[in-house]
């Protein structure tokens, strides 16, 4: 290369360190019930596992009593599209029990982890028997991914090349094109089928996974015809250049919460990387290439350069600060990653006076590189490092003391904490609740405009002896950024115990009920949702593009998306309806009426959750439903009462 473009790619392949490869964040563990080393005074009828995106049961999920022998009771399944559901056999009686549970997230990543429990009052907490399934990258994903990468970055980049130098596609070069880009949509086949096959198509990178291989095969097979048919090639190519977007599509960039900027950063990344890999290819397999060297050089300074811009872009996204280059495993690797493409700048700027020489050390490092690559993308990034809740905080609290007799209570979300108000006469309290679960302890919390400072009174508590007045914010420090949440107290709250119990009884006599609902664990994800529930016991759910379900009795069938198929097994136990999402009503308060809607408050510390219901004043039937509990706000919108049977077994 001459000497002015390698001035241009130095300095931008030094930019381009920092840049993470395709990579995939994780699903959060939210909360498990029961609580890790719980000791309960009756046995669960399953274990539940939420986390705060989308995910589908993995492999090796068992649950035992620790003195011997399996109590799972059927298939472990999805319930919201990011609850864990492992049932456990009726009756398992007194005794210690473990239960390994696995998830893969929606962009293929593997989890577990071990919760043991106890039944029987005066038992000691129980340690479990079970490991969880290593989830790290182990040599058959690691060769699965790089067959994929290498194979991606290989054909997409000699298509960049064959397209923009026309000279390739003919004669000798032409038959040797044809043949390297059947051989690399193999390797882009191989490895996707592989890898598609160890995170299931139920995933998004499965889906995407599945649609590279099919897009490699047909790149593939026109690559193949173009040997005895030379205007196939260039279809060929064209089909191979899709491959790029592949990588995207499976992984992080799509990440709820992300901006959009990332999808086209992303795709633009990994086509100047394999743009890279193009250059070197051609240049050392095909003729003419060497004749064209100084179009081929300036692709590559085109590519690094491209390759430095989004690789920082990215890194922006993926790493939060430049101490997570050696405090986490995604970090190291990028180390890693970095060293070794050091070496082959260093390399190549040594051997630049002999062409075959370089062409050679580069390829045999960029041939390591995609294997720190393959080690890379299996890791957690930085970013899903920090916003994964600390140890302490992912293990379950004591739930809060129950809400004194006289006071209103008013709920609301404050980013990933649920932030109760509840106000008496001349005292205001807080009740913080854990996105695990129960009482979040060791704040700082403040009453606004009056600056008083709470003190504790229980688990996820604080109190002050104010008088609350009509508008009360609560401020929180120690956990993340301070965060507020602003209460508007009614001057006048009249009792509605009653009223609430009449409620529930008038919508368990109802013939049908239908709503649409969305649920959020945080600003940044939520799933949209629509309900039938009828008399006696049936429902059905589909979330929006995601799971759907339908029970009947003691029988449901469950289904990963729209056209996937039902998968039947049974209900256990059986599921009453219509129900209300409370059962115990305390606090119950109305917060407003006029002619049209009625609105109250109340709370369930069952659960612990905390209630606003909009209802018809005339019918009592629900308007608008609002919960707040532990990682759950949700939004309940009733939009029919119909008494026609429209849930039916699936066909």
């Amino acid at each position: 290369m001459n000497p002015k473009v390698r001035r241009v790619l130095l300095p931008a392949s030094l930019i381009a360190l920092a840049a993470p490869a395709a990579a995939a964040a994780h699903a959060n563990l939210v909360r498990i019930v029961p609580n890790p080393g719980a000791v309960l005074a009756h046995a669960p009828r399953a274990v539940l596992v939420t986390f705060d995106d989308v995910v589908t049961p993995g492999p090796g999920i068992a649950a035992v009593r620790n003195s011997g022998g399996s109590v799972l009771a059927g298939r472990p399944r999805i319930v919201h599209g990011r609850t864990l559901v492992v049932p456990l056999r009726r009756g398992i009686g007194t005794g210690d029990y473990s239960v390994r549970w696995t998830i893969v997230s929606d962009d293929g990543h593997l989890e577990s982890g071990v919760v043991a429990f106890a039944v029987g009052e005066g038992r000691a907490p129980p340690q479990s028997v079970l490991a969880a399934e290593a989830t790290g990258p182990d040599a058959s994903s690691i060769v699965g991914r790089w067959t994929f990468l290498a194979g991606v970055l290989l054909a997409s980049g000699l298509a960049i090349f064959g397209l923009a130098v026309a000279r390739v596609l003919v004669g000798e070069s032409g038959e040797r094109l044809a043949l390297l880009l059947t051989v690399a949509t193999a390797l882009a086949a191989v490895g996707a089928g592989a890898e598609a096959h160890r995170v299931g198509l139920e995933t998004r990178a499965g889906s995407a996974l599945l649609a590279g291989l099919v897009t490699a095969v047909v790149a593939g097979l026109l690559a193949g015809a173009a040997t005895l048919e030379r205007r196939a090639l260039r279809p060929a190519l064209v089909v191979a250049l899709c491959l790029v977007a592949v990588p995207t599509a499976s992984g992080h960039a799509l990440d709820p919460g992300l901006a959009g900027i990332n999808v086209v950063a992303d795709v633009l990344h990994v086509a100047a990387a394999a743009a890279w890999v193009g250059v070197l290819a051609a240049l050392a397999a095909l003729p003419a290439a060497r004749l064209e060297l100084r179009r081929a050089s300036v692709i590559a300074a085109v590519a690094v350069v491209v390759l430095g811009c989004t690789g920082i872009l990215r890194a922006s996204f993926e790493l939060l600060s430049a101490s997570q280059l050696w405090q986490t495993g995604y970090g190291r690797a990028l180390l890693a990653k970095t060293v070794l493409l050091v070496a082959a700048l260093g390399l190549g700027f040594a051997f630049r006076a002999d062409l075959s020489r370089r062409l050679a050390v580069e390829l045999t490092l960029v041939v390591a590189l995609v294997v720190a690559v393959a080690v890379l993308v299996q890791l957690r990034p930085g970013r899903n490092a920090v916003a994964a809740p600390a140890p302490a905080v992912l293990e379950p609290s004591p739930q809060p003391p129950y809400p004194p007799p006289d006071a209103v209570v008013l709920a609301r979300e404050a980013g990933p904490l649920a932030v109760a108000l509840e106000a008496e006469p001349r005292r205001v309290t807080a009740i913080v609740l854990s996105p695990a679960g129960g009482g979040l302890s060791g704040l700082r919390v403040r009453f606004l405009p009056s600056g008083a400072a709470a003190v504790p009174c229980g688990s996820g508590c604080y109190t002050a002896d104010v008088p609350p007045g009509r508008r009360v914010v609560v401020e929180l420090g120690g956990f993340g950024p301070t965060r507020r949440a602003a209460f508007a107290v009614p001057a006048h709250a009249a009792p509605a115990g009653a009223l609430v119990r009449r409620v529930r009884a008038a919508f368990g006599a109802l013939a049908g009920v239908t709503y649409e609902e969305r649920l959020a664990s945080d600003a940044r994800h939520s799933l949209d949702a629509r309900w039938r529930l009828e008399q006696p016991a049936r429902l059905e759910y589909t979330i929006a593009a995601g799971a759907e379900a339908v029970v009947i009795g003691n029988r449901r069938w469950d289904r990963s998306g729209p056209g996937a198929p039902w998968i039947p097994s049974a209900q256990v136990p059986r599921l009453p309806q219509p129900a209300t999402q409370w059962q115990v009503s305390t606090n119950a308060r109305v917060l407003s009426r006029t002619g049209t809607a009625l609105v109250v408050s109340f709370a369930d510390p069952t659960i612990p959750a905390f209630f606003t219901l909009t209802l018809n004043p005339r019918t009592l039937r629900p308007r608008v439903l609002q919960m707040t509990a532990a990682a759950h706000f949700m939004r309940d919108r009733y939009t029919s009462f119909s008494p026609v049977r429209e849930i039916h077994p699936p066909r």
